[in-house]
């Protein structure tokens, strides 16, 4: 299994020089398990970098892209209309979510918010409800609830003897929800959790939906995994904010990091 992190940002994209090394594109990531399945993972302005690359040569003729949305906020379906692979004739996209996926998708691509209607797409586009573990491939993939306003999907997807867990936009709640991430958690080669808030900010952000790095320092200790990837990091914390964050998770967990866009990890 190869994971890149073609967005790594929360909220919105704000460039500036304090922000080149981890990036600003919001929340979008790439699963690959070999053969013709590549799993994605929300559509933040991320999946925009990643439609570029496979419009110029990454896409296999005969692969099909399965796009899972963890929930409709802005910064987790923003690159959608701009993902050149829906405007590639030779293209097949499944995109999957909670109930009204197809509705927010084709809402984007109204007037006046947009000159192309759903209709003119070029790629052939199947919606699929997200209703209980799926199928993809090789891969089985498994949704669970995560604590964040509108509610959220948390996905575990396992192949090949490989277990990810990607929790994006996650609030503890000291209560279900934590035992219910802690239960997907469990084992996994690599947990991919929102680091969003700061320990110092994490009072004044009460349900706001996101956690802090000692937050997913704890779900990785308890959950027993392998890897810790932090994400979903603040629009306005620098590249020296965010390096700090690593640092101080890794003194608990050593095998936590701060993932940026364009990071490939393989598992």
């Amino acid at each position: 299994m190869e994971v890149t992190f073609w967005g790594t940002r929360g909220s919105v994209p704000c460039f500036s020089k304090q922000k080149i090394h981890f990036g600003t594109n919001t929340s979008c990531l790439e699963v690959r398990l070999g053969g013709t399945e590549r799993l994605l993972f929300d559509a933040g302005t991320g999946i925009v970098s990643l439609g570029d690359r496979l419009h110029n040569g990454g896409l296999i003729e005969e692969e099909t892209l399965h796009l899972f949305f963890s929930h409709f906020h802005w910064d987790h379906i923003q690159g959608l209309p701009f993902f050149k692979m829906v405007y590639h004739p030779d293209a097949r996209i499944v995109i999957y979510g909670r109930p009204g996926v197809e509705s927010v998708f084709s809402s984007q691509l109204l007037g006046p918010y947009s000159p192309i209607p759903l209709e003119a797409l070029a790629a052939k586009i199947e919606f699929v409800t997200v209703e209980g573990p799926l199928q993809v491939g090789h891969a089985r993939i498994t949704p669970f609830p995560v604590n964040h306003p509108q509610s959220c999907l948390g996905y575990v997807i396992e192949a090949g003897g490989v277990r990810l867990t990607y929790a994006t936009d996650s609030e503890p709640d000291g209560g279900d929800m934590d035992r219910l991430l802690l239960e997907h958690a469990r084992g996994a080669d690599l947990l991919i959790q929102d680091s969003n808030n700061t320990v110092e900010e994490a009072p004044h952000r009460k349900g706001w939906g996101h956690s802090t790095w000692l937050d997913c320092v704890r779900t990785a200790r308890e959950a027993g995994v392998r890897r810790l990837a932090l994400t979903h990091h603040d629009t306005f914390h620098s590249d020296h904010e965010i390096r700090r964050k690593e640092r101080m998770a890794q003194k608990e967990f050593p095998a936590a990091f701060c993932a940026y866009d364009g990071l490939t990890v393989g598992l």
